[in-house]
Order: structure tokens, then sequence, then C-alpha cells
């Protein structure tokens, strides 16, 4: 097997019943790592001892008579009825964890839940040590890549380090002691006497134990598949009935395991397809686990491949079901608005696994007092309070705080003065309010109408480019050019050099933070100056026109109190704020291409999209937090605000399960003014997508999130799909 195996997922065996017989078939093998470590010894001189006489003890790479006698000495341990013995410390396990996870300062579910309740359980139940050093879950991590096929020898001799180590950590036979349950080691021992001589039974103790972690990685993919989705789905995991109605329904989305793999050996034929001897099928578990679903079978014995199938099936399934029917419903009764900073989240993937590392949360949703100035809304009714009271509330006065620092710093700040006198988010009053009739006047949802073809044309020739390109990502090749393409117009942004102010442009995206640090206001002055400077001014119609672009309409207001400069800066501060549009249509790309194929059937349809477009706004819209300062003193619940404080609004845990009345766009006299035009694209562009590729999937785990402060933005969505031509099939 190479590599390149994986490289066409076309070529996956999806077809759940041709699979079955492949992985029952003796005729296939994962293959033989000792061999392919003596070859590599012979030529090398490297000593990997070690690591061939655990490989061979370990139930994965075992065949024949010798895999066969290895699952009957441990079938009775892993019975259901034995791990039922230890369901009550499982209970204190998850009980201590869920108290680690709500005390931790920087909360992860997988450091502060997922890690240590796999630790917990697993070092008790085989019999472990683990001598609190933090690197018995890594030596794990790293000996559990010994199942990868073809490794290079770095690899090997790190996986070999760890095995020593981690072998060095199980106790010898003569030094346990006896205690209830039973240890797997305990076991191991009372039965060596019957164990066959080739079995070394600490060896596939181990071994056992490196299977096991698939369990905490389903878990953590799991939760992380629940808290991305609807908020119904983590309200339906605590229900007392969520093992019977949905744990069958978890482990068919959210496997750790991407592909299986087998290998002929010899030449056969498998329901009419051939292989020859030496030949590899990757076997897609996604993918028939969604067969299965779409042909009513999840949840029949048997009908799930994320244990595997045949003579290979996991035989810890009895374990993983007990530890995530047990930590799911416990983790969502515990904290029911949990909410995950899913752009924060980390993933290890290869061709065989994807898996969650680190998974930074917010467990309880509870608003509270960060400092001195600064109070974090997180619920939605004091929220929707704040956004509401423009009595008690205000944006954040950025004009006198900019000239009271450039006073006191002696710095020139007149250009970061005038991006926030002309910052609709920053700015209140009559201003304020003559300025957004000014820009409803172009971007109200009625009057868009006018710019629907030019959207239409520029959303096909972006899935052209997305098409034409080499390696395929929906944001590089898609979301970013159909944003610049269609909202530099709407804004009348024409320039003297588009390269460059393309380049530039996405800096303006700091405006949206205020309270920046004077180093960070003078760069934005920098950039800002050299955009005004880019800008070409349009001939100013006579009177505005219908159908005009926002920039040369603004200028034809005649607005009180702005001169040419003043609405050169509000258009570009507006276009700065609107690259939001273009991060939620990436966000909602991928939040779709994560869902299972049957929630999805209709995504091509107009409908769709109509009957689903707020929820998919309260999921994936890019703002972080909304911002109100305090006019005067004013108590909200548990928080008492002072005048002048800061009420920063976490849309995260706001929005978390609202779709009608959410507050993505804001509310009230600053609800966005690019909503429609945000709404617009969606409602377009999402059918047209689908529709001319319907097979469109993502590359697993391949994404990448910009780091920003205040915006939840893509900056990579690697895909692939199948495109057709008269003459052929390819795979892209």
């Amino acid at each position: 097997m190479k590599y390149s195996s994986w490289a066409d997922p076309s070529q996956f065996k999806t077809d759940p019943a041709h699979i079955q017989q492949l992985l029952r078939s003796p005729a296939f093998t994962l293959g033989s790592l000792e061999g392919y470590l003596q070859k590599i010894e012979d030529a090398t001189g490297e000593d990997f001892s070690v690591l061939r006489e655990f490989s061979g003890n370990a139930l994965v790479f075992q065949s024949g008579s010798q895999h066969l006698e290895s699952r009957k000495l441990i079938a009775r341990f892993f019975s259901e009825q034995s791990m039922g013995q230890w369901r009550g410390l499982l209970d204190e396990s998850i009980s201590e964890c869920l108290d680690q996870l709500q005390a931790a300062r920087e909360p992860d579910l997988m450091r502060d839940f997922v890690t240590p309740l796999f630790l917990s359980m697993i070092t008790r139940i085989v019999g472990f040590r683990d001598d609190g050093s933090g690197q018995l879950y890594p030596l794990l991590v790293q000996a559990q890549r010994v199942s990868e096929p073809m490794l290079a020898l770095r690899d090997l001799r790190a996986i070999n380090k760890a095995v020593i180590s981690l072998l060095d950590a199980l106790p010898e036979f003569d030094d346990l002691q006896s205690e209830a349950p039973e240890t797997l080691l305990a076991y191991f021992k009372r039965k060596r006497d019957a164990a066959p001589d080739a079995i070394n039974l600490r060896s596939l103790a181990l071994a056992l134990v490196l299977a096991a972690n698939t369990t905490a990685q389903t878990l953590g993919f799991g939760l992380y598949g629940l808290l991305t989705g609807d908020a119904s789905l983590w309200s339906d995991a605590a229900r007392p009935d969520w093992v019977e109605i949905g744990l069958d329904r978890f482990l068919s989305l959210y496997p750790s395991t991407l592909t299986l793999v087998r290998i002929a050996t010899t030449d056969i034929e498998v329901g009419g397809c051939p292989y020859a001897k030496g030949e590899g099928a990757v076997i897609d578990v996604v993918a028939a686990n969604a067969r299965l679903r779409a042909a009513g079978e999840c949840g029949q014995s048997g009908r799930s491949l994320s244990f595997g199938s045949g003579a290979h099936k996991c035989p810890g399934e009895k374990l993983a079901r007990l530890m995530i029917g047990a930590a799911v419903p416990a983790l969502a009764r515990r904290f029911p608005k949990l909410a995950l900073h899913k752009d924060l989240a980390q993933f290890r993937s290869t061709p065989m696994i994807q898996t969650p590392v680190a998974l930074p949360c917010e467990p309880g949703g509870q608003s509270r007092r960060l400092s001195a100035r600064l109070c974090e809304v997180k619920d939605i009714e004091t929220a929707r309070e704040i956004v509401n009271n423009d009595k008690d509330f205000s944006p954040p006065v950025m004009e006198p705080h900019l000239r009271a620092l450039a006073a006191a710093k002696g710095q020139d700040l007149s250009q970061a003065i005038r991006i926030a006198r002309n910052a609709m988010f920053f700015m209140s009053g009559e201003r304020h309010a003559a300025a957004r009739r000014a820009v409803a006047e172009c971007l109200g949802g009625n009057r868009l109408a006018v710019w629907h073809g030019l959207i239409d044309e520029q959303i096909e020739r972006a899935v052209d480019g997305l098409m034409g390109s080499a390696k395929p990502d929906l944001i590089h090749d898609f979301a970013d050019p159909l944003f610049r393409n269609v909202t530099k117009p709407i804004f009348g942004l024409a320039t003297c050099d588009d390269a460059r102010f393309d380049a530039l442009a996405p800096r303006l995206q700091d405006v949206l933070e205020p309270w920046l640090p004077l180093r960070e206001l003078l760069r934005l002055q920098e950039v800002f100056d050299e955009l005004l400077e880019l800008m070409l001014v349009p001939e100013v119609p006579k009177k505005r026109e219908t159908g005009g672009s926002l920039l040369a309409s603004m200028l034809a207001a005649d607005l009180p109190d702005f001169d040419t400069e003043d609405i050169k800066a509000l258009v570009l501060v507006l276009y700065g704020a609107s690259f939001n549009l273009s991060h939620t249509l990436g966000n909602v790309l991928h939040w779709l291409l994560i869902q299972p194929p049957e929630d999805r059937r209709e995504i091509a349809e107009p409908h769709w999209i109509e009957g689903n477009l707020e929820r998919l706004i309260s999921l994936c819209a890019s703002p972080k937090f909304i911002y109100r300062m305090t006019r005067r003193p004013v108590a909200l619940g548990p928080l008492e605000l002072t005048e002048n404080d800061t009420a920063r609004l976490q849309l995260l845990s706001i929005n978390r399960g609202v779709s009608t009345g959410h507050l993505a766009f804001g509310h009230g006299l600053h609800h966005c003014v690019g909503a429609a035009l945000t709404r617009l694209l969606l409602r377009r562009a999402i059918p047209a997508l689908f529709r001319r590729l319907p097979t469109i999937s993502l590359v697993p785990q391949a994404h990448v999130y910009h780091e920003m402060s205040q915006t939840v933005a893509l900056a990579r969505l690697p895909c692939r799909f199948t495109k057709s031509t008269p003459s052929d099939q390819k795979t892209i």
C-alpha cells in the first residue's frame, strides 16, 4: 500500500454488502508489519525487535489460528457483563472530569474531559501505572500510529520508543495486586497457563489499550459534531433515553476511523469484483455508514462499520458503548449551554483517522465581569435587553477616546479619528440615523433587485473558477472571489490598482475591534491612508439614481456633516465590515458539508435554503462579539455595570440554539446594514453551487481558520468533487 491509494476517493469501497464480504474474507488482511520491520532492520541495522514482537501480538496484524486464539482469550473480559462491572467507577470518573472541566481557566473538552476520562478508565481497567507526568497519553497516541501503512523510518523509531516506554509502564504479573473489578492484566495472569505460548500477554494488553484509544477519539469527534450542530442535538443528548434513541446514530455519524484497509493475499473475486494478489482495498467507513442510514439499517446488529466487521471487528465495542453512552448525557446535563469555539478546534487527521486534539469551549454560558471595565454577556435574555436599550447603552464612544489618546501621547491620530467618526458601528445620534437612511437606499432588501444579474453571473463565474482549480478550495476559489466581484461594484469601489487594494483591504477588518492599542492604530492609519488614495471618486450624479453604487449614491445624497472624505471613509469601513459576508458564506459551506448527507438532500433547491437560512446564519455568522457602553449605571441580573463600562456580547453562546431572533446582525438602530446583501448572496450562491457540484465534499479536517479576535473566518476549505465530461469522470 502507498499513500497514493487514498488519492482518489471515488475508488474507495462504499457498498456495505461488498465491504462485509471483504472484511469477512480470510483472503484479505491488513498486512504484516513484522515482515516490513525485518526488511528495514536488514537494510539499516536498526533494532526494532520490541516493536516486531509487539506487532505480532496486536490483533490487527494477526490472522489465522493465532488471531482466533487471541480473540477467544479476551472474549470474556470484554463481554457486556464484564464491562458492566466498571459502571460505578466510570460514573465516578465522569463526575471528577466534569468538575475538572468546570474549574478549568480556559476549558478544553479534550484536555479537561475526554482525555482524563479515558486515562482514568483505561489505566484502571488494564492495570496501567500512570506516573502523573502527563506523558502517558502522548505515548499512547504515538504508539497508536503503528497501524498506519508505509510508515517512514523516523516514524517507526518514534513508535518503537513509545512502545518500549509503555511496556515499561505495565506492571509485571508478579507485582499485581488483587482488586475488584479484575483488571485485564490480572485476568491475563489468571489465564496465562491456558494461553498459547505464541502470545505475549503484556504486548497483547498494550495493543488493546492502543485500540481502545479510538473510543476517546470517537467521543471527542462526536462531541465536536454535536456541538457544531443544532442546539437540539445537545438538548437531546441530555435525555434519559439518549443511549436507546441516539447512541447508534452517534456512533454511525462520528467514527474517528475514516478508512479501513485490506490487502488481498491471493487472486480472488469478491461480489463479482476481481482482486489481484497484493492489491489493496480502501474501505470508506463514513460513506458506508451513510448508505446504511439511508437504507434504514443504522443501529441494527452488525449494520454499522464504526467498529469494523468480520474476524477483525473491534473487541472493545462494549467498552466504547458503555463509556460514550455514559459520558455524553452526563456532559449534556451538567452543561446544557455548552458552546464550542469551533475556530480554535484542532485536529489530527490522516487518510485513516480523524480526531480532535483540542476543543476549547464555553461550558456554562454565564454572563460575568472580566475586568474592571469589561463585562461579557453570554445569555440571550441579557443580550436582547442591552441591544434594545438605547437609553442606557450606546456603541463604543471611540471618537472622544481617540482624541484624548492623541493628546495624551502626542500622536497624530487624525485618520484614526476619521475612521471612528465614520464607522457606523461606532456612530450614534442624528448623524448615524442620516447615514443609515442613505445606506438603506442602496443596500436595503428591496433595493438590491437591480444587482441580481451581477450576483448570478459572478456566482457562475466563481463555480467555474472552483472547478478549474488544480487544488480546489471553497474559500480561495469560491467565497473570496465571489465576495470581491459582487461587493466592489455594489459599493462603487473602483481603484487605480485593484491588486494592491485587494491585498490591503482585509486589514480593514481590524476596525471592528474597539480600544486597539496605539501601535495597531498607527498601523491601521497607514493602511487606511493608502486605501483612500487608491479609491477612484466617481462622477457625482446631479440626483440620486436607483441602481447606482453605494459610493456614488452617498456622494449625491448631500448628507449634512459629511464631506467627500467622510463618505469615502464610511464606504471603505463598510467594505471592511462586509468581509463578514465572505466569512459567513465560508462558514456555512463548511457546516453544510460536515452534515450527514441525508440532512441535505434538497440543498440545491431554493425552497431548502429559504427554510433553513436563519438557522444557518445563527450557527455560522462570522462576528464573535457586539459591543455596547453604558451611558449610566445599570443592573442586569447579576451584573452591576457602572457608567462607561463596556458590555461585550459573546455571540457564540448568545446565538446557540436561536434561529428566529438571533443577534448575528445585531438589532435595532445598529442592525447590520449589510444583512440584506448577506442573505441575498447566501440564498443564491448555495443552491447554485450544489446544483453545479452535487458530489462536492470536504477533504477531512483540512480546513484552517484565520487567527482573528473578532471574527470566525476560514482561511482554507479544501474540497473535492467529481467533474463529469462526455468521455470520462474525473475526481478533482
